[in-house]
């Protein structure tokens, strides 16, 4: 009776990862173990590791193929659709109904969920990848939504150059774009099981 009464209160009562005796007071927004008041940040809300250990950035192959996927995620739908409308209505211009964009606002949803739970889209959950802020504290849906994605998009279609200059930043020590120093943010490699990511930088 008491080795049911204490697992279940281990169930109810999580207890910290470093000090196992002492009852968990919140999560660490890293990785997810759970910390006491003794030994988390209240600040960065990050557990004694994570706040003393710098996330491992992401390798630049993994970013492109990431960014890839998601390019992907968001107009083949549309495009298929399109082609679908195409064959179906020949003597209508496929691409400017309304329903062919249905998709790809499906998919921004889709995505924008993605990032909100983990900092992750489809393609970086896929290789093991999240983005957090320069202070590798999370990294809200709007800041990665409006200044690391729409921001850059408008901006490259008014001068096509921006993009190729925004993307050569990569090279850097940092591994950072140009969109990542305007958000503030960087590219890391996701912590806990089943994190994937490409060798090689």
């Amino acid at each position: 009776m008491s080795d049911f009464r204490e697992a279940l209160e281990s169930i109810s009562e999580p207890s910290c990862s470093e000090h196992p005796g002492f009852s968990a007071a919140l999560a660490c927004t890293r990785c997810g173990t759970f910390t006491c008041a003794f030994c988390a940040s209240s600040n960065a809300g990050l557990c004694f590791r994570c706040l003393h250990v710098a996330p491992e950035l992401a390798t630049r192959r993994a970013r492109l193929a990431a960014s890839l996927i998601d390019g992907a995620a968001l107009v083949l739908p549309s495009l298929l659709l399109g082609v679908l409308r195409c064959l179906a209505v020949p003597d209508e211009a496929a691409m400017k109904a309304p329903a062919v964009y249905a998709p790809a606002l499906l998919a921004l949803l889709v995505q924008a969920s993605l990032i909100r739970g983990t900092g992750a889209s489809l393609g970086k959950r896929l290789f093991g990848i999240r983005v957090v802020r320069s202070d590798g504290r999370p990294a809200g849906v709007w800041r990665i939504a409006l200044l690391r994605n729409a921001l850059p998009i408008a901006l490259c279609s008014y001068c096509g150059w921006f993009g190729l200059v925004d993307a050569l930043f990569i090279v850097g020590e940092d591994r950072r774009c140009l969109h990542d120093w305007v958000a503030g943010t960087r590219v890391v490699k996701a912590l806990g099981r089943g994190a994937r990511s490409l060798r090689g930088a």
